[in-house]
């Protein structure tokens, strides 16, 4: 099937909301006009912006720090720099911090790592032990959460950003209950 946008190039992906069939650069074209669209819309950034992006090394953070990297381009007063929060999860993590800097380096984004240890003086699967047998102890996720968020906007203010930018998607909302 060919793309229905440019019909020159075969469709790699099916938009069944839309119904249209597109070839990679055209799924990659529509997807950063409707990033840029929704920025737009709701006034989401300035011109002038410190813009922080947290990074998880993930496909969606990576594809967030990417698309804004090409809309900053046309804001000179603008600026990004990205934040990672290690956890100290290990090699999962570990994996993570290095597509994040791979990426950083590429765009000539500054990028900051933090960690719990640093901040909390305790890792994650440290906490995680520490609660293993107190009633009433919460999932996991609901502790990372939290602390995750505290890091990630406390080293936001600390770096004078102006706006943070997370790459939650629908299903991500959907898992979360919000």
């Amino acid at each position: 099937m060919r793309c229905s946008r440019c019909g020159r190039r075969e469709a790699a992906i099916r938009l069944h909301y839309s119904g249209e069939a597109l070839c990679p650069s055209c799924f990659i074209e529509r997807f950063e006009h409707r990033v840029r669209k929704a920025v737009g819309r709701y006034d989401m950034l300035g011109p002038k912006d410190r813009i922080a992006v947290s990074l998880s090394g993930g496909k969606d953070s990576l594809t967030l720090l990417h698309v804004l990297a090409k809309i900053e381009r046309d804001f000179p007063l603008s600026e990004l720099l990205a934040i990672t929060v290690d956890e100290g999860i290990g090699a999962h993590r570990s994996e993570g911090i290095e597509a994040v800097r791979r990426l950083c380096s590429k765009l000539g984004v500054e990028h900051v790592v933090v960690s719990f240890k640093d901040l909390y003086g305790i890792t994650l699967p440290g906490l995680l032990k520490a609660l293993e047998d107190k009633p009433g102890a919460l999932d996991p996720c609901a502790y990372c959460g939290v602390l995750r968020r505290r890091a990630i906007n406390d080293t936001a203010r600390e770096l004078g950003a102006d706006v943070i930018a997370v790459a939650h998607n629908l299903d991500d909302m959907v898992q979360a209950g919000s």
